[in-house]
């Protein structure tokens, strides 16, 4: 991906509404929301930096 575009990722385990936004700031990326819950699925948007 390049710089500026925003991976959006879902996840259903509830352990990945801590994990994948501490990877993702680990990994030089920047959240852009707050994961949002819908259902049994947890939404994250993260922008790629590099």
């Amino acid at each position: 991906m390049k710089a500026g575009q925003i991976l959006q990722v879902i996840a259903d385990c509830p352990q990945s509404f801590r994990s994948v936004p501490e990877e993702a700031v680990k990994h030089g990326y920047q959240l852009v929301t707050e994961p949002k819950k819908v259902g049994q699925d947890i939404y994250f948007y993260i922008r790629v930096i590099k």
